[in-house]
């Protein structure tokens, strides 16, 4: 076991056209995973075609100038290798993994479908019904919709998080041709805000000519900029039903705009307040009150909605009989209530710091866990050092931190309330 650091083992290397390498030796087993970052998400969407962004990352892997979708799963296959991208709300993500001695051919492939994707028009009708059939399907969902019109009814339209409503995105996806996929390619993608983390049994040097022949010369692009201010609760509560008939179950969303980032000097402290109230529907305070005790839930959770490079949402949502509707809403805010008012016990401070800082280590006895953190260290530009001194931030953060941030960040008299499913019950 070696005692160097994460940032000792580490080789960080910034191609001049932007590319960013990070490679992490790791011979503990002859497997190598890529993980792999662009800012090209769907924040990106022009305002008349929402969901562009998802076709277009979801269109890399179906085809390239050189070969056919076939051609491209089957070179994968022959080696047991696995390649996947797609596109969340910032950031088009790669992963993939192969025996270390394919390092080159998973990382040949990755290249290809990145620098060269053909975007065949028989791939992109497939895709658009699948992507379509899909919306529809989750329009059927209680959870969904309750999510989806919280998000409406939290944040202007000119917002990341905001939910494009469902016909919308149907009717944009549908009209989509190939000339406005390969625009937003050309637009949007480059070598700038690349992202290509290697971890595994390799040798860093070997990878690092090998993605500079892959990679160096790749067009920079125009690297879109991520500026968003920060939304604040809006002051008066608000709450709003979905009707879904027949439907035996009643989803609910309560919540806030969140204000937290993943830079913020107490991004800790607020994720181990909300850990307490209710990260886990088993252990935390709204999960043993009103799942255990009060039994009116069959699971609730609160979280920080992906707060990333912007500020997303903090909400609460849990699953009831529609019966229950009122009870559960009235137990959870009087939870969240006194929660604000009384704050963290030093028992649950200690509990969800060890919890966490548990959970970070066991991630790291992968290639895949490894990985991860590294690229989120890179793409958030907390450095290479963060992983190593993670553990120690958390267990430095003290009780009255916490109750700073569960005041600074949680607002029950603020929330919006969104009821979706059969209710009020007949």
């Amino acid at each position: 076991m070696t005692d160097k650091t994460f940032a000792e083992r580490t080789q960080r290397v910034q191609l001049p056209n932007g590319v960013t390498l990070l490679v992490y030796e790791n011979p503990a087993n002859p497997t190598v995973h890529v993980s792999g970052a662009l800012r090209a998400g769907a924040f990106l969407d022009p305002q008349n075609q929402p969901g562009l962004a998802h076709i277009t990352a979801s269109m890399l892997m179906r085809g390239t100038r050189r070969r056919t979708k076939v051609e491209i799963a089957r070179d994968l296959e022959d080696v047991g290798a696995e390649l996947n991208i797609s596109g969340n709300r910032f950031l088009v993500r790669a992963s993939g993994q192969a025996l270390s001695k394919d390092a080159p051919r998973l990382l040949t492939n990755l290249a290809e479908v990145l620098r060269e994707p053909a975007f065949p028009e028989d791939e992109l009708t497939r895709l658009k019904q699948q992507v379509v059939g899909q919306l529809r399907r989750q329009q059927e969902q209680t959870q969904v919709r309750a999510l989806e019109r919280f998000l409406q009814l939290t944040y202007d339209r000119t917002h990341p998080f905001y939910q494009v409503p469902i016909e919308e995105r149907i009717s944009s996806v549908e009209s989509l041709a190939v000339d406005d996929v390969v625009a937003f390619y050309e637009q949007h993608y480059g070598a700038a805000t690349l992202i290509v983390v290697v971890v595994g049994d390799v040798q860093a040097a070997i990878i690092e000519d090998l993605v500079t022949e892959l990679l160096g010369d790749w067009t920079p692009g125009r690297p879109a900029e991520i500026a968003v201010g920060r939304t604040a609760p809006r002051g008066e509560p608000r709450r709003e039903i979905v009707t879904m008939r027949d439907k035996p179950n009643v989803d609910i969303v309560l919540g806030h705009p969140g204000q937290l980032r993943r830079t913020d000097p107490d991004y800790y402290a607020a994720y181990i307040a909300n850990a307490a109230l209710g990260h886990s529907t088993l252990s935390s305070r709204l999960g043993l009150r009103v799942r255990d005790e009060e039994g009116l839930t069959y699971g609730i959770v609160s979280r920080f909605l992906d707060p990333g490079f912007v500020d997303g949402p903090w909400l609460v949502s849990l699953t009831v009989n529609p019966e229950n509707v009122d009870r559960a809403i009235d137990s959870t805010v009087n939870i969240i209530t006194s929660y604000v008012e009384e704050g963290i016990t030093e028992r649950e401070l200690e509990d969800e710091k060890s919890s966490f800082v548990g959970s970070f280590i066991v991630g790291l006895g992968t290639n895949a866990g490894i990985a991860a953190h590294l690229l989120s260290a890179e793409v958030y530009g907390l450095g290479i050092e963060h992983l190593d001194a993670l553990p120690e931030l958390v267990k430095s953060v003290t009780r009255d931190e916490v109750n700073a941030a569960i005041t600074k960040y949680i607002h029950p008299e603020q929330l919006v309330t969104v009821i979706a499913g059969e209710y009020p019950p007949d």
